[in-house]
């Protein structure tokens, strides 16, 4: 089987983000899939057909128009649908979340052109990725059973990246923020920790703040917050294993908008977690007790959970859980299950 990727940036001059991971963990977890696939190769706005993203070429977006050059191609973002252009063959979607014409609030800015992508799926997709059962519900609610939909969340490493040097001063208690901050009550909220835990605890940011894309304008990180950027796989990591507590933050209220990577890490890592509530992928550490969650929007919860979790010992549940996020979660178990679906949908 020949599976393409069409991916709306170059994404060999992406910062690292979890965008980026995803799209090679996945194609790269195809390769390795052996005879069942033949050619995997990621399709973007590129002018050059001689590079690579690990071991996966990146093409120009002219091969779209060859005939017969994939039997599946699977579009990775909403806005990668745009660029689809005179392609005509076998295609699935990946939709991170289905919005409507209210929610998620955040995407106010840009929700007629979001809106205008999924008509595009909705269309020509013969199958839709999703995150969760939430998402599938509402593309079921909105747009019918005409394309058949799989459930393949972000995932983690089967095994774990080299362990760097501590990135904390001696002797502070780490508590880490990994990835973006999408929205502004993200921001706010982790400002909001840092103020009320700054005599147990550290707050450290490592990711981008993304509030200019959702707010209109970026916001200010308190001076409490130690940002460090975004950085690779391994340097995350890193900051991770050495934390003390990660913390999980709700882009909004609604559940369906909150499926978070960064609890994959935290928990792959071994990392207690302290999420907020209305978190579509809780039940990873709360069924097993590898952290607790907060109510929506209390800042002073946050911090009482927070003092709680901080004195805590997980000796006992962190292996078990470790290596279940490995055999379970990994990103080679999610690309079999996009393998199997890629093969049901070209099979029609």
């Amino acid at each position: 089987m020949r599976i393409g990727f069409l991916f709306h940036k170059d994404p060999l001059s992406l910062a690292k983000s979890i965008d980026l991971i995803r799209l090679r963990a996945l194609s790269e977890g195809l390769l390795r899939l052996g005879a069942a696939v033949s050619d995997v190769s990621i399709v973007a706005p590129v002018s050059r057909s001689d590079q690579f993203l690990g071991r996966v070429p990146v093409l120009p977006l002219a091969v779209l128009a060859e005939r017969n050059r994939f039997d599946i191609l699977k579009t990775c973002y909403h806005f990668s649908l745009e660029l689809l252009g005179a392609y005509e063959g076998p295609l699935i979607s990946r939709l991170v979340r289905v919005v409507d014409e209210r929610a998620p609030e955040r995407d106010a800015a840009s929700r007629g052109r979001l809106l205008a992508c999924q008509e595009l799926a909705r269309e020509r997709a013969w199958g839709v990725v999703l995150n969760n059962h939430e998402n599938v519900r509402r593309w079921r609610e909105r747009y019918g059973a005409t394309q058949r939909a799989v459930i393949i969340p972000t995932g983690c490493p089967a095994e774990l990246p080299l362990l760097g040097p501590t990135p904390y001063p001696e002797g502070e208690s780490p508590l880490l923020f990994l990835g973006s901050l999408a929205s502004p009550r993200m921001l706010e909220m982790l400002n909001e920790a840092a103020v009320r835990l700054q005599d147990v605890a550290t707050v450290h940011f490592v990711g981008r703040n993304k509030t200019a894309l959702y707010g209109g304008r970026e916001l200010s990180l308190s001076p409490l917050v130690v940002e460090h950027g975004e950085t690779d796989e391994e340097t995350a990591f890193t900051f991770a294993r050495h934390a003390r507590l990660g913390l999980a933050l709700a882009a909004g209220p609604d559940i369906f908008d909150n499926d978070l990577s960064k609890i994959l890490t935290y928990l792959r890592a071994g990392l207690p977690v302290l999420g907020e509530e209305r978190l579509a992928n809780a039940k990873l550490f709360t069924r097993v007790g590898f952290g607790t969650l907060f109510r929506y929007g209390d800042a002073a919860d946050l911090a009482r959970k927070a003092r709680a979790l901080l004195t805590t010992r997980f000796d006992e549940c962190k292996a078990m859980l470790m290596g279940q996020m490995a055999t379970r979660h990994s990103w080679d178990r999610r690309a079999a299950v996009l393998l199997r679906f890629c093969q049901s949908v070209a099979a029609r």
